[in-house]
């Protein structure tokens, strides 16, 4: 039987070992060999990865992917940049289960919360699934160029138990937090990895249709505990929680959500915020009182040089902002940005340290273009702020301003409002219950493309600082979401492993880092940001070929992966 064989490269295997000169044989998917000399025999196929880097590939364990695998089934940006894996259902957002008539209901909250175009997922997606198990014999029936793992989104299991109407309005009774508990019993038996939600009442940008908190946020806590006892049932599962922003929180809920269901908690989530210094802080004294406590609580973290390209008409990541949230959910956002009573209101609500934890301060904006707006175009590439002062006017005029004069069509970059400060972003990457990463892929296509963070992250704290080695950071990529996620016999390069890895030059690994593209690859025409990869040879996902110099090879060798307990995981073919 033909094999592949990787020869002369240089393995990064993601346990922390010393890199080291080896050849790699690839069989059935799975690493059978690694030795000095692998010799290949007729037929198979070998790569020379001679002055390369071969490493596990990357676990992207924060996505929202749910959507765009039905039509790429590489999940790019995340694809481009060696992630292998993907994790989805986060935040309690997702398709099931889900009744015949809620469909539309649920794409809409998928667009609010996540801004995924509803147009794409009406023209992709086939609906031919109800329950939970019917999702999973569905995502295995699609090609997948990367392995996909699934949370249980808690917002439809709460509609599926109590109605979508009701789930908003009252805690669940008896008889509904027993369905609940059956619903994920048989989510967890068809492969799940155990549920996922967001709990931040009235705080959270993530919002309905109509401008109103999901069901989770606002939900009794009870209903969440209440599931956390069957994964303390089950003896296995994980849980993902986004709990808090900046300024409010609920980590005393998820200390009690993995009191209760002894098993791992993921935090959501860990960032260095120059607006709010304390904020990092207080979460690594949340995980160390976890720690102490025997509770197994980690926080994704989001520490790459990430940044916001946006257009009013589509940016919401504001919204905690009640005056905003006005403004995202306004049918006429153009009039909005015109009412003299609006700009009042905003001109009093307006507050810059809130805004810079919610997608940037507006002086700190930078104009990219102003398109229809003529008398703007001088202004391109200059902050907001310094556009304001030269003019005189009020920064919160001067954008809606502009907003307005084109038409909703201005081009705006945000570098807040995420620290870039090198010392820091170590510490936080170094922290033992910290997983770096939180791409948010395929989340907020129009103006966020988080899938090149471990290239970035490569570059900055490896190449360009030398304050991690490459051996620290390929193990929080891959080694540790595996552990932490439960799926064994992934995350390294060690015989009999999943053969899930790939081979880049570690001098030219990169990204274009001036500007983010924009494709117009969606099914029903419309486009998206995107950040594609450069460097990288290789992409392998269980033994086959995936990418090769940055092409797409056709192959979807993608698996299911479910958490099959605590000492195996069920690899669910398709």
């Amino acid at each position: 039987m033909s094999k592949l064989v990787i020869k002369n490269g240089t393995v990064v295997d993601g346990t922390k070992a010393p890199r080291y000169r080896a050849d790699i044989a690839i069989e059935n998917g799975t690493i059978s060999k690694i030795g000095s000399d692998i010799s290949p025999m007729k037929g198979d196929q070998v790569i020379d990865a001679a002055g390369k880097i071969v490493a596990p590939g990357v676990i992207d364990i924060h996505t929202h992917y749910d959507a765009q695998i039905h039509w790429d089934p590489y999940c790019t940006s995340s694809g481009w940049h060696g992630t292998t894996t993907v994790v989805m259902g986060n935040c309690g957002f997702g398709f099931a289960p889900c009744r015949p008539h809620d469909r539309e209901r649920y794409m809409q909250m998928m667009q609010n919360t996540e801004q995924v175009p509803i147009g794409a997922m009406k023209k992709a997606m086939n609906w031919n699934w109800e329950t939970f198990p019917d999702w999973i014999n569905h995502l295995k029936a699609l090609p997948k160029g990367v392995n996909v793992a699934n949370f249980v989104p808690l917002n439809p299991l709460l509609a599926y138990a109590m109605g979508v109407d009701a789930c908003k309005s009252r805690p669940a009774s008896i008889a509904q937090r027993r369905k609940m508990r059956d619903y994920l019993n048989e989510a967890m038996d068809a492969g799940a990895i155990g549920f996922a939600y967001s709990f931040q009442g009235e705080h959270n940008s993530h919002v309905d249709f109509d401008g109103t908190p999901m069901p989770s946020d606002t939900m009794a806590v009870e209903e969440v505990y209440n599931l956390a006892e069957v994964l303390k049932e089950r003896g296995q599962g994980v849980v993902q929680a986004l709990v808090e922003t900046p300024g409010i929180n609920y980590r005393d809920s998820l200390l009690e959500v993995a009191r209760i269901s002894g098993r791992p908690v993921i935090h959501n989530l860990a960032m260095i915020l120059d607006a709010f210094p304390e904020y990092h802080t207080d979460i690594y004294k949340m995980l160390d009182k976890a720690q102490k406590e025997g509770l197994t609580i980690y926080s994704s973290s989001l520490t790459s040089r990430s940044w916001a390209e946006l257009r009013a008409g589509d940016f919401t990541a504001w919204d905690t902002l009640p005056i905003m949230r006005e403004f995202s959910n306004s049918k006429d956002k153009l009039t909005l940005s015109q009412s003299l009573d609006f700009r009042a209101r905003l001109r009093q609500h307006y507050d810059p340290i809130q805004m810079a934890a919610s997608g940037g301060s507006w002086d700190t904006y930078v104009l990219q273009n102003a398109q229809e707006a003529s008398a703007y175009s001088q202004y391109e590439g200059r902050s907001l702020g310094s556009i304001a002062s030269e003019k005189n006017v009020e920064i919160t005029d001067l954008f809606m301003d502009i907003v307005a004069a084109s038409n909703l069509q201005a081009d705006f970059a945000s570098l807040d409002p995420f620290s870039r400060d090198p010392s820091d972003t170590e510490k936080m990457i170094r922290h033992s219950r910290i997983i770096p990463g939180l791409s948010d892929g395929g989340a907020h296509p129009k103006f966020f493309s988080g899938g090149n963070w471990s290239t970035d992250l490569i570059m900055w704290m490896c190449r360009e600082e030398k304050r991690i080695s490459l051996e620290d950071m390929h193990y929080t990529f891959s080694a540790l979401p595996a552990q932490v996620i439960g799926l064994n016999g992934r995350g390294t390069i060690t015989e009999t492993s999943a053969a899930d890895m790939y081979i880049y030059d570690y001098d030219l690994l990169g990204y274009d880092r001036e500007k983010y593209e924009i494709l117009h690859d969606l099914p029903d025409g419309d486009w998206r940001r995107v950040v594609r990869a450069e460097g990288i040879d290789q992409i392998i996902t269980n033994g086959e070929t995936t990418f090769e110099k940055g092409k797409a090879t056709g192959r979807t060798p993608g698996r299911l992966l479910g958490n099959g307990g605590p000492e195996t995981d069920v690899m669910l073919q398709g």
